[in-house]
């Protein structure tokens, strides 16, 4: 913040403000109930669509890995899949979904998914495999070993995945209201930059950095309790 508030004051540019007149910015911004509107579409969207990140994405995960011969099947597939740049595949979301919340939101699901899908098909995979094989010779039954071995042996990475997919389901509905939008956060984003308010942008940049970071703190905490707790464990 100091070496901004410096260089800004020595660069002299309207193309250049400060933390002063970004944070002015932002909060003209946040009086005008049209701005909060998308403020809360973005929020609306984000959550949903995180949710069913950790849900679909955890839970298929661990069927996944519970089979080493689709774990070995299926992982390389996704592996390739996830590293295609998601937005050249948003053109079919709005071919198929629309412009509205559902396309923006299904895009957002489907950048933090595959990632939760890897990370916990991967940890489910390696879990130890004699643990599995004392439970299937004591005739466990699949919910009992998922709730009593899977599931323990996993959590810390769940965690971990759960810190990472926010931030990458963020991304994939900022992206997906910037390219075609009619609300949100990006674009507003997009529609400040048209209009060349630079202080707006930067504004707005701080907010979505503090809706990043919050959450991202708190699930940063509560991954490294997890990890002391069932790591050990695991």
């Amino acid at each position: 913040m100091a070496l901004w508030t410096v260089t800004a004051a020595l660069a002299h540019s309207t193309v250049y403000p400060g933390p002063g007149q970004a944070l002015d910015s932002l909060r003209s911004d946040i009086s005008d109930p049209r701005f909060l509107s998308s403020v809360s579409d973005s929020a609306r969207v984000l959550l949903l669509s995180y949710v069913a990140v950790i849900v679909v994405g955890s839970v298929t995960g661990m069927l996944l890995g519970l089979s080493a011969f689709w774990s070995r099947a299926a992982l390389p597939l996704v592996y390739a899949l996830n590293s295609v740049p998601k937005i050249v595949l948003y053109p079919v979301f709005l071919l198929f979904l629309g412009i509205g919340d559902l396309s923006r939101g299904a895009f957002a699901f489907v950048s933090g998914v595959l990632p939760m899908f890897l990370i916990m098909g991967e940890a489910t995979a390696g879990v130890n495999r004699l643990h599995l094989k004392m439970a299937a010779g004591l005739g466990m039954s699949r919910w009992s070993l998922l709730r009593r071995i899977v599931t323990p042996s996993v959590l810390p990475s769940l965690a971990a995945g759960m810190c990472l997919c926010f931030g990458l389901t963020l991304i994939g509905l900022v992206l997906a209201e910037m390219f075609a939008g009619s609300s949100g956060l990006g674009y507003e984003l997009l529609r400040n930059l048209s209009l060349a308010r630079v202080e707006n942008i930067i504004g707005q940049v701080i907010l979505i950095g503090a809706i990043a970071l919050v959450p991202t703190l708190a699930l940063q905490q509560l991954a490294s309790r997890v990890r002391r707790r069932y790591e050990v464990t695991a």
